[in-house]
């Protein structure tokens, strides 16, 4: 998936769409998703994820980040551990591929 908007009246609107689309046209992949929905998803399953017990001594999240990431900051958390994410169109899901440093 990659990031992109649209603008109207002043508003941005933000969404993501499969890198096929973006490269080969709707045709040829599922429709696009609002970031909204899409960005609350990783951060769902990055903190359970991160809720496993040894996972964040395993990934290398110091307490200061994790303490950021509880608190409703999960940017830079997100790029720094999260490969790829992967959406699930058909079932509506959103998987993680997790950076092992």
């Amino acid at each position: 998936m990659v990031p992109t908007y649209t603008s109207k009246n002043d508003r941005r609107y933000r969404y993501y769409v499969c890198r096929t689309a973006h490269e080969k046209g709707w045709k040829a992949c599922a429709k696009s998703i609002a970031a909204g929905p899409m960005e609350e998803s990783v951060v769902a399953e990055l903190r359970f994820a991160l809720g496993i017990e040894g996972a964040r001594r395993e990934l290398q999240v110091s307490d200061a980040d994790w303490l950021a990431f509880d608190e409703g900051d999960p940017g830079d958390l997100v790029r720094s551990i999260v490969q790829r994410v992967t959406y699930d169109g058909v079932n509506g899901a959103v998987s993680l591929e997790l950076r092992h440093k």
